[in-house]
């Protein structure tokens, strides 16, 4: 699948970054198998003329033919446009239309022994719903999208291409909500199937925590219902380890959780002479202060880049004294911010303003009902979780690697705390729970040539880190 779990575009990975494989080249159209017609023969036979079926056009049986549609392929649209690694044709894209298209798009790439890769409709850092090899099939599910929710005991039951935006406009309806990322054009799927996690995950958990039942085709084309009773170990597998390892998932049925009845959030900026002193006070926070009744409605998120630093404190519940508690306890001991901000909305208001969409004057129903695409730009990602404080050494470290950045280059800390921690680590196939806290390195090259260098700067600065870190961290993943 293509979205990544975190819904605010964050990677994890367990494998280092080669720089020279994340280069995105143009395909030479020669990858492209020409003897397909057996796929189109299998897949006419047993798909509705109505499901469009793409091919590439360099396959030369297509090129003269007008039974089957055919692209001329722009393989930096469909998988490198934030710098994915896919360089590849696949033999055909198949928008699906329900699951029992699924099946037999499967069946067909069984009996021809073809690779088959699922695709929600969302984004996905590195394509990788694109699959790992040239002439592949690309379901892509973005039609399955359907939301039916049960107000009546707190379920909603969803097709795998819904985007969380539109989830969030229904559920909103009936006082519910999914505790998932920020981002409205994220494909479910992917994010669901690799942990879900978002700014109510302190609150209640990572979405695939409350994945309560799924329809999936596996590879014998069959539709099977997977939960806590049937299919166990596909029920534990499924809830972390990502999408389309097993079988395609088509349908969910999750258990919803009470939107929150407001939103207030209050951020401070800092400009790079107080950088380690902010860093060390955020930590404080996460460690070694007890707040009186602390409660996991509060998140604390920081933003350290080379020209600033902004931590910004949410807030989910009603009792307003802690959240005052907290925002002073940050601010005291530190220098004056150079900027402060406070703003408190409806749960839907704050969904559609975290996305950071410029909708100008359209509403919130346009901006979470449309299919939008997330605004275009390149960037590379790296992950680090944490269980402990950073060191004095270790944070002169940090900074020190975003000081020697040529470019814009920013680090994201999010707590993995909370909820998610009560959840013993063998419940479900998510690896993580056990941080404290996460770190995401984001670099944003200008052209082909920086982009080499910028990467070059995040390996050696991430393996830096991984080796100094660690002496003091019981586990690091990148």
């Amino acid at each position: 699948y293509d979205a990544d779990p975190s819904g605010i575009h964050f990677l994890f990975q367990t494998k280092q970054i080669n720089p020279e494989k994340n280069i995105c080249y143009r395909t030479n159209s020669t990858l492209a198998r020409n003897g397909n017609d057996d796929l189109q023969k299998c897949l006419s036979s047993l798909l509705p003329s109505s499901i469009r079926t793409v091919y590439p056009c360099s396959t030369l049986a297509n090129q003269h033919s007008s039974q089957y549609q055919c692209e001329h392929f722009n393989i930096n649209e469909l998988s490198c446009i934030r710098g994915g690694r896919i360089s590849h044709f696949p033999a055909v894209i198949v928008y699906a239309m329900d699951s029992n298209d699924v099946q037999n798009v499967v069946r067909c790439a069984t009996k021809l022994n073809y690779i088959v890769n699922a695709r929600s409709g969302g984004h996905s850092y590195e394509s990788y719903s694109l699959g790992s090899t040239y002439n592949n099939i690309v379901i892509n599910m973005e039609s399955i999208n359907y939301i039916h929710i049960n107000q009546h005991d707190g379920t909603g039951t969803f097709g795998a291409g819904a985007r969380l935006g539109p989830i969030y406009y229904r559920t909103y309806q009936y006082n519910y909500t999914i505790n998932a990322g920020r981002c409205p054009w994220v494909g479910l799927a992917g994010h669901a199937l690799g942990g879900g996690h978002g700014v109510l995950s302190r609150l209640h958990g990572l979405l695939s925590d409350n994945i309560l039942e799924m329809k999936a085709v596996n590879a014998q084309g069959e539709l099977i219902t997977i939960n806590k009773t049937h299919e166990t170990e596909l029920y534990w597998a499924l809830r972390g380890a990502g999408g389309g390892l097993f079988v395609i998932v088509t349908e969910f049925k999750i258990r919803l959780v009470k939107s929150p009845s407001i939103a207030r959030r209050f951020s401070s900026l800092w400009y790079p002479n107080a950088t380690k002193l902010v860093m060390q006070r955020y930590q404080s926070m996460l460690f070694h202060y007890k707040i009186p009744n602390f409660s996991n409605n509060l998140v604390l998120e920081m933003l350290v880049s080379n020209t600033h630093l902004e931590i910004s404190i949410f807030y989910f519940g009603i009792e307003f004294e802690e959240f005052n508690k907290t925002v002073s306890m940050l601010l005291a001991k530190l220098p004056t911010p150079r900027r402060t901000h406070f703003d408190e909305q409806d749960w839907l208001t704050f969904v559609s303003k975290a996305a950071e969409y410029d909708v100008g004057s359209r509403d919130l129903q346009w901006l979470l009902l449309n299919r939008l695409a997330y605004p275009t730009f390149d960037f590379k990602s790296k992950h680090l979780f944490y269980d402990r404080p950073i060191s004095s050494p270790n944070l002169d470290k940090f900074i020190d690697a975003l000081a020697s950045s040529n470019g814009q280059s920013v680090m994201m800390f999010v707590p993995w705390d909370g909820h998610i921690s009560t959840i013993s680590v063998n419940e479900t196939a998510f690896p993580h729970r056990h941080f404290k806290f996460g770190i995401q390195f984001m670099i944003y090259p200008n052209n082909k040539q920086h982009e080499k260098q910028q990467m070059n700067w995040l390996k050696q600065r991430c393996t830096e880190l991984d080796e100094c870190l660690l002496s003091h961290t019981s586990k690091t993943i990148t």
